[in-house]
Parts: structure tokens; sequence; C-alpha cells
């Protein structure tokens, strides 16, 4: 499973835990894409029902 910006983009949208994480991050002075890929990282790779979600909420979306 490789990381894709747009795909975490549109998982986080639904998913209220992840979009908090995610504004707590940038709040820090985290970039939005170091943000994204510190998520996918830590918990959709470790986290089987949030794998599901980014397979299947992300499926038609492909980074250009």
């Amino acid at each position: 499973m490789e990381f894709q910006t747009t795909r975490m983009k549109k998982l986080i949208e639904h998913d209220r835990f992840l979009l908090s994480t995610f504004n707590e991050l940038i709040s820090q002075s985290i970039t939005e894409e170091e943000a994204l890929h510190y998520m996918f990282l830590v918990y959709v790779q470790s986290e089987p029902i949030l794998l599901n979600a980014y397979n299947h909420l992300t499926i038609e979306t492909k980074d250009s």
C-alpha cells in the first residue's frame, strides 16, 4: 500500500478523528504533506478499519 496525498485528503473528510488529528498536526507547524503522510503511517497502516476505509472510500482517486 502506497501513500497518496489525494486519497488521504478524501479519507479525512469522512473521519472526524483523523480530521482533528490533521488539524492538530498542522497547528504544530507541520506541513500538510507531512501531516497526511504521518497519519497514513501511524493510523491507516496499523488500523485495519482505517485501511479498509482508505481503500474503499478512495478507490477511484488517483494522484496525477
